[in-house]
């Protein structure tokens, strides 16, 4: 599931265009951004997300700004504003989109592709987090030098985690990208899941696997390591 992130959003034209899309990409979940900072965003698990700003109106300096703290950020962004004024927007960003007014949904659609599209990175062919490492070409999974067999699931969910070190992932998170939105069993199985995993990954040294209670899990590393592999992705 991507997040839709919504600066600026609450007029009627403005709703309409938050439909279109959502209709356009069901995958698509609208959150209220306009109180996240940048820092928030990243925080939250918003990183992956797409931010629509709308600065049309007669004050535009506050969402301006936002379009430019987002798309340095390096998420995709995309910015409605008027055509008389492209002042105040940072266009060396390449995953900054402009739509100047009037305009259409389908001009918005085919820039939020071009934002993504721009931002998307090759995935890794091997995901090594300290003494773990994932192939992902050949679904080879190591710890420590010893192979870890996997069911299928259960590999999904450590590439998963492994490739995003430190970021929570909600239980219905997991479930929506690992299962998929037609699945019909609840939250539990990603519980049974978790614990089959770490019975094949933890012992007293490789605790990898950590939950936050009530929200979800995540793939637990040491400070550092986070600190690098954000750098990295940057």
């Amino acid at each position: 599931m991507t997040s839709l992130l919504l600066f600026g959003f609450g007029d009627r034209d403005s709703e309409r265009l938050v439909a279109d899309v959502v209709a356009a990409h069901p995958d698509m979940t609208p959150v209220r951004a306009d109180g996240l900072s940048v820092s928030d965003i990243c925080d939250g698990g918003y990183g992956d997300g797409v931010s629509l700003v709308w600065c049309l109106g007669t004050s535009t300096a506050h969402s301006r700004g936002v379009t430019n703290r987002v798309a340095a950020d390096g998420s995709p962004v995309v910015a409605i504003t008027d055509s008389v004024d492209s002042s105040g927007f940072d266009f060396s960003s390449s995953n900054l989109e402009v739509c100047f007014n009037p305009f259409s949904s389908v001009e918005v659609l085919a820039r939020i592709a071009a934002a993504v599209a721009r931002t998307r990175r090759p995935t890794q062919a091997v995901i090594s987090q300290g003494e773990l490492t994932i192939n992902t070409e050949n679904f080879d999974v190591q710890l420590s030098g010893r192979n870890i067999e996997l069911t299928y699931k259960e590999y999904e969910l450590l590439k998963l985690l492994a490739s995003h070190p430190g970021r929570v992932f909600r239980r219905e998170d997991i479930l929506s990208q690992i299962w998929g939105d037609d699945y019909f069993g609840g939250t539990r199985t990603v519980d049974v899941h978790v614990r089959r995993l770490r019975s094949k990954l933890d012992d007293v040294s490789h605790d990898v696997i950590e939950t936050m209670w009530r929200v979800g899990y995540r793939f637990s590393v040491p400070d550092t390591q986070i600190q690098r592999a954000q750098k990295q992705a940057a």
